[in-house]
């Protein structure tokens, strides 16, 4: 409805151009003629298009002629003069036949015309703009939805009509047409589906966004979409209810593809009906929203940013001038009058300075988070190189505690290597720091593709820890121990988890204190 109404307003505009060139064109005439029927034609001629131009002119008016649309109602309030000056002159030469009222009135008329027209050109011009963008705001898909119906709808035709259309063939020629002009389109995945759910058709858009061929596919139930958990809990089956309860179902979803690499999608799903309302079949429109969902991405980002940037610079100035300065009053202190300190005010003084020292550590440790993924480049990478250099720069903490690391196979993936490199070497650290009494630190770091995602695991044999810290360690300046032996600001896994999130996964623990622990992170498969 508010496409046509849009296509009216256009077609209205346009012919205000025409209705005010007749008006200039017979106000001419009637000047010129030397006939009287004949200036009576042109006369009523020239009062019918003369109403017809003031009636479409006061109804565009009426709509855009409002704050909703400022630049439509600068214009109009432009076009004002030269609307009234021609209205008011063609109402004088309407009224006044002598020669000279005539002449007069074409003078204002021919005078105001090129105005009139050049603020027309511009309104039809801004409502064209106006129009597309609200086609823009309407979902493609629910276009792409009318044509699947209009092909339902023909197909019943056909199928009902068939034995008594003498242009039976013409008809199977039109629905063949549709079908092949909707397996054409690639900019979506267009599917039939069986009142059962089980696949009819599959398009190139469909093979392209899902990775599978039509003679894979085809037969299928539209489950085979869906992963594990989501078969479990009878996505597929909801969805297929509430379009037929509804006429259409909606979600936004993770998918996976036939490599196991993920995409966003947002998936419509309407019912179609024959022409007694039963349920023949469904149409399904999947769209891939992976490219949308990383602007979106990249825009939250960059306001996280410059929101870095200044909690940067607060760190920076303001924070570490007044720690610095007190430790040097304490080293000052020290120095020039250590003989005169008791017992009692040494140890608060010690006390002060270590707790100086403790919070330049935290500062640092903040102003590292806070900069982390500030200008990340995605790169490709083998990670199995990455975690060779990672246990180079870790070799004398290894050597030193006697830890034995196992890497399987990794991938090469398109990452951001300088902050990957630091998940793994806080990982691996924290393993050997966290280690048992006694007992020579074991560690293992593995990777699968799982459902669109690499998921890496360390694992350590470690002193462990408590169920009810496993969400508090991944907070910044959170530990999962208060064991004072255990050095520490409660940094290093919130640098984990977020750049975890930086590749687009997440990152968890699974942990029995005194056991060891198991810490998952996860990438996607399509970062690029």
């Amino acid at each position: 409805m508010q496409e046509s109404k849009s296509a009216r307003m256009i077609n209205i505009s346009g012919r205000q151009r025409m209705l005010s060139q007749k008006i200039t064109r017979l106000s001419l005439a009637i000047s010129i003629t030397n006939d009287s029927l004949r200036s009576g034609i042109y006369a009523v001629e020239l009062e019918d298009a003369w109403k017809t131009w003031k009636q479409s002119h006061d109804e565009l008016e009426v709509r855009y002629r409002n704050p909703d649309y400022p630049d439509l109602k600068a214009l109009f309030d432009n076009v004002e003069e030269p609307f009234t000056e021609i209205d008011l002159a063609v109402g004088q030469l309407l009224m006044h036949q002598d020669s000279s009222a005539i002449a007069r009135n074409l003078g204002i008329i021919s005078e105001n015309e090129p105005s009139f027209l050049d603020y027309m050109d511009q309104i039809t011009f801004k409502l064209h703009e106006l129009a597309n963008a609200k086609v823009e705001k309407i979902s493609r898909i629910q276009l792409i939805l009318l044509i699947i119906t209009l092909v339902f709808i023909a197909l019943e035709i056909f199928l009902v009509l068939r034995p008594k259309l003498v242009e039976a063939d013409t008809n199977k020629s039109m629905h063949d047409n549709m079908l092949k002009m909707i397996n054409q389109i690639s900019d979506y995945a267009i599917i039939f589906l069986d009142k059962k759910g089980n696949i009819q058709n599959w398009n190139i858009g469909a093979q392209r966004i899902h990775g599978y061929t039509a003679s894979e596919m085809i037969g299928q139930h539209v489950e085979v979409f869906y992963n594990s958990e989501d078969q479990a809990s009878q996505q597929a089956k909801n969805l297929l209810q509430e379009a037929i309860e509804k006429g259409t179902a909606s979600n936004e979803e993770w998918s996976v593809r036939k490599d196991h690499s993920g995409f966003w999608s947002k998936t419509t799903i309407t019912a179609i009906h024959d022409f007694e309302d039963k349920l023949i079949g469904f149409g399904r429109v999947t769209q891939d929203l992976t490219e949308a969902k990383r602007t979106e991405h990249a825009k939250v980002l960059e306001a996280k940013n410059k929101e870095l940037e200044e909690f940067t610079s607060i760190v920076s100035h303001d924070l570490k001038v007044p720690v610095r300065t007190i430790s040097n009053y304490i080293s000052i202190i020290k120095e020039d009058h250590g003989s005169e300190l008791n017992g009692a005010l040494l140890r608060y003084i010690n006390s002060i300075e270590k707790a100086s020292v403790r919070m330049e550590a935290l500062i640092y440790g903040l102003l590292d988070y806070s900069l982390l993924g500030k200008s990340p480049t995605l790169e490709p990478t083998n990670l199995n190189q990455t975690l060779i250099e990672v246990q180079e720069d870790l070799n004398s903490l290894i050597q030193s505690h006697n830890a034995k690391i196992s890497v399987d196979e990794l991938p090469n993936l398109h990452i951001y290597p300088l902050e990957m490199r630091q998940l793994f070497q806080n990982l691996i650290t924290n393993a050997i720091k966290f280690r048992k009494d006694d007992i020579a630190p074991v560690i293992s770091v593995k990777a699968q593709l799982k459902e669109g995602f690499w998921q890496f695991l360390v694992k350590d044999n470690g002193i462990g820890i408590e169920e009810k810290q496993f969400e508090n360690i991944f907070r910044i300046f959170q530990r999962g121990t208060s064991d004072s032996k255990f050095e520490g600001q409660g940094i290093g896994l919130a640098n984990c988890k977020k750049i975890a999130e930086m590749h687009g996964g997440k990152l968890w623990v699974e942990s029995e204190s005194g056991i060891g622990s198991t810490f998952y992170f996860t990438i996607s498969s399509n970062l690029s």
